[in-house]
């Protein structure tokens, strides 16, 4: 009898013995995997594009005809012209005056030829303006007839801005749409005149159109 009792005994520790031998062996035999992620990415140039454009529903580059307020001889202006290129310019917007009163208006598109809403965040003219006299024309005629002469841009309705930045804020072009662009040069009704030719540079513009308002 006590035979058989230890003869079970020996039996049940043994079971014991092998199940921590199991429990052990488990804990001495893990390990650890490591993950380590990472993504790049790289937006193709033509991700965020927006372009001058001579039509509000596509990207054209036609030379962009003024409309002149008036008909007096001699009072003109020429064409723009439309470059992609690299940074978008339109350039060659000139009015040749004859008097006060006349105005040259330039209309065009900035067109949102990407894949993001556009933001205009900001007009900024840079540089300042400035009349010279031509031969024989006195200086400080020139000086106040200066004063007549005004540059205002206005983008989709926008107050129109006429010099140093404007910040604009909530201001969205959506993607394929154009929206119209109107640069406007005049020699305003009243102003001074001169006793000859003077040229008047003006400051240039410059949208800043951005991924973000």
């Amino acid at each position: 009898m006590n035979d058989k009792k230890s003869y079970r005994l020996i039996i049940i520790i043994a079971i014991i013995v092998g199940i921590v031998g199991i429990t052990v062996g488990y804990a001495a035999f893990s390990s650890n995997l490591t993950i380590n992620p990472s993504a790049e990415v790289n937006p193709s140039s033509t991700t965020f594009n927006v372009d001058f454009s001579s039509s509000s529903s596509s990207v054209a580059t036609n030379p962009i005809t003024p409309t002149l307020n008036v008909t007096a001889t001699g009072f003109s202006a020429t064409n723009a012209t439309i470059d992609n290129s690299t940074d978008p310019t339109i350039s060659n917007l000139k009015a040749t005056f004859t008097a006060p009163g006349q105005s040259a208006t330039y209309t065009f598109y900035a067109y949102n030829a990407g894949e993001y809403i556009a933001y205009l965040n900001s007009i900024t003219f840079t540089g300042s303006k400035s009349c010279t006299p031509g031969t024989n024309t006195t200086q400080s005629l020139v000086t106040s007839a200066c004063n007549g002469i005004s540059l205002t841009v206005t983008v989709d309705g926008e107050s129109p801005a006429t010099s140093t930045v404007s910040s604009i804020t909530g201001h969205t072009l959506a993607r394929n749409t154009g929206e119209e662009i109107t640069v406007v040069i005049s020699y305003d009704q009243n102003s001074a005149t001169a006793d000859g030719d003077f040229t008047v540079t003006l400051p240039s513009i410059t949208l800043n159109y951005a991924s973000a308002d």
